[in-house]
């Protein structure tokens, strides 16, 4: 008697044999597009549908037409510069894993070409990462520091000379004034260059030392930026409040960590540098720290003309970067918000209203405990080099 194993590689193999006899495959392999799916499909030229074994089912559903094969049962027929790729799906057994019955099939010949046409076109179709509104300098020192360090030239030059590859950054300062959206740009960045990333927040580290696997949180496989997020439990000095256990095994983690190909550790906190343990600011566990400040007006200025076209073109500039001296950027945002808010009721622009409603929100909240902010939540803040 089959298997049930037996009987799955079996169906498998037909549907694979069937799509290589319709578009003429030599060497047909099946493969899953994973997130290069939506991508290629977009950008590939859909050709003919396709019966399997006489059987067709179309499907009308028109939700992610661009990119569902239009059939429940048969085939799709793709083409890309040249490549053909076929879509086989039917997948009628809702209990064995569904990849070998719903899985994109193409020629030995052109796998790897179809794999770098599908690198190009994710890349293409991924907007580009837009760098946070900070002072120049201190934008090139992030960068140097995170993505810039982590390149393969510098981690080639790191190994050869018997570097460190392993970073430390501290982002530092009150909150609204860059730390998140500088995080972010960061992840993004990670992200496009299919590096590792990870956020990890007070929650995630509690439950790790519940679990006894702090050092979890610190390993990457390969080259990556792990972010910790608001970690003043872990970072405050053991001199000037209560000392816990936290600091030791945070430290203990850091310290144990062998990169395979290098790390970087970036720091979020709302704490002043003279309330961060000085072990902690010992080189080779922090080299850099940013301080991140409330906006001057070229920084606002900047600021607020990435908004759109239509918002900014209302506004007199000059006095909007004067009226929001002392704002944190989170603020000149939510004057932002504040206005789309005014138009969607009143179909104009009003810049005064905006300020008077801002201020009225932030007297009826003064009284009331404020949530603290992070990159694992919403807002964070700028920066400068302080030297460690």
């Amino acid at each position: 008697m089959m298997s049930e194993l037996k009987r799955y590689s079996a169906d498998h193999r037909y549907l694979l044999e069937e799509a290589a006899r319709a578009c003429g495959f030599s060497q047909p392999m099946a493969l899953d597009l994973d997130e290069f799916h939506a991508p290629l499909v977009k950008a590939a030229k859909r050709r003919q549908i396709l019966p399997i074994d006489g059987v067709m089912v179309r499907d009308w559903d028109p939700d992610g037409r661009a990119t569902n094969p239009g059939v429940q049962l048969g085939m799709r027929v793709y083409e890309i510069e040249g490549v053909t790729f076929v879509r086989v799906r039917y997948v009628f057994n809702d209990r064995n894993n569904g990849w070998g019955l719903d899985f994109v099939a193409v020629d030995q010949k052109d796998y790897r070409k179809l794999y770098r046409i599908a690198l190009k076109v994710r890349m293409e179709e991924e907007p580009p990462c837009v760098a946070p509104v900070l002072p120049a300098d201190q934008l090139d020192l992030l960068w140097k520091n995170t993505i810039g360090y982590l390149e393969t030239r510098n981690l080639e030059k790191i190994r050869v000379y018997g570097g460190r590859a392993k970073r430390g950054v501290l982002l530092t300062g009150s909150p609204g004034n860059g730390k998140t959206m500088a995080c972010r740009w960061i992840w993004e960045e990670c992200r496009q260059r299919r590096w590792e990333y990870r956020l990890v927040t007070p929650d995630n580290y509690r439950q790790a030392r519940s679990h006894d696997s702090i050092e979890n949180l610190f390993g990457v496989q390969r080259r990556g930026i792990i972010f910790f997020d608001d970690m003043d439990l872990a970072l405050r000095d053991r001199d000037k409040v209560a000392e816990t256990e936290d600091q030791a095994v945070f430290l203990s983690a850091m310290d144990g960590i062998a990169a395979n190909e290098g790390v970087v550790f970036v720091f979020t906190t709302n704490c002043s540098l003279d309330l961060i343990d000085r072990a902690f600011k010992r080189p080779g566990r922090l080299d850099v720290v940013l301080n991140f400040r409330a906006p001057d007006a070229d920084l606002r200025r900047r600021l607020i003309e990435r908004w759109h076209p239509e918002v900014v073109a209302s506004l007199d500039l000059d006095e909007a970067v004067a009226s929001t001296d002392g704002y944190s950027f989170a603020e000149v945002e939510e004057l932002r918000n504040l206005l789309v808010m005014h138009f969607m009721d009143a179909e104009a622009w009003d810049w005064q209203w905006a300020l008077r409603q801002f201020a009225i929100n932030r007297n009826e909240l003064s009284g009331r405990p404020q949530r603290q902010v992070g990159f694992g939540n919403q807002a964070r803040p700028r920066g400068e080099e302080i030297p460690v």
